[in-house]
């Protein structure tokens, strides 16, 4: 058989209507049925906390519809929301992320300026002019025994009027020019006018130990950074 109120088609053993909840039968009145009605706290309970919604539609669908259609509304609507809520925050989160990783690069560029922007106008001979005087002494040889012990005493000293920090490369050639080997110094954060006293070359190869004892030594490059 059909409501007359809905149209909706119902099993003839109910009393009332499961779509719209009106009375098919006078008999029936007595099943509990007639105090169906639309509940607020049903479809608060269900906005509040899906699940619970979920669980009252399920529980009433036959004994109260309206009562279930409203738990039943109200968890769709709070699940929906919820969703929606979860899809706007991400979109907010990807923003923020790219709005604060397209920053980073113009705050970097502009507060901290690269060392190559710095120096790039200053030459090794420029900086050797300017604000550091190296100076070399004997290289040495020594036998411990089991294998030879080799050094170049390296004198730096900053004649600079502010604090820097050197980076020095130096290179063995022999008398025709011929490069032998180079090696790098670390002068820390010199004060104006302070010096220090390094070694190069302490690990030479034993082939090269000949070669070495006719050469000269040179500055090839410095870096220089500040403070």
């Amino acid at each position: 058989m059909y409501c007359k109120h809905c149209g909706s088609f119902v099993d003839g053993n109910l009393p009332y209507c499961k779509n719209c909840g009106a009375q098919i039968d006078d008999k029936h009145i007595d099943y509990g049925y007639s105090d169906d009605k639309s509940s607020f706290w049903f479809a608060f309970l269900g906005f509040a906390i899906p699940v619970v919604g979920l669980i009252l539609f399920l529980i009433y669908e036959d004994k109260k519809p309206k009562r279930a259609k409203s738990a039943g509304k109200g968890a769709l609507a709070g699940f929906i929301i919820r969703v929606v809520l979860s899809i706007i925050l991400v979109i907010l989160y990807f923003v923020g992320a790219a709005l604060l990783y397209n920053e980073k690069p113009h705050d970097i560029e502009t507060n901290i300026p690269t060392t190559n922007d710095v120096y790039a106008k200053e030459t090794t001979d420029e900086i050797l002019e300017e604000y550091v005087d190296v100076t070399f002494g004997e290289f040495e040889v020594t036998t411990n025994g089991y294998f030879p012990e080799t050094s170049l005493d390296v004198t730096v000293k900053n004649k600079a009027e502010e604090q820097y920090t050197y980076f020095i490369t130096i290179e063995a050639i022999e008398p025709n020019g011929a490069r032998i080997a180079t090696d790098t110094v670390y002068a820390d954060r010199l004060n104006a006018g302070q010096e220090i006293y390094l070694k190069a070359f302490k690990y030479v190869d034993q082939d090269n130990l000949n070669r070495f004892e006719s050469a000269s030594f040179r500055v090839l490059e410095i870096n220089k950074y500040g403070s």
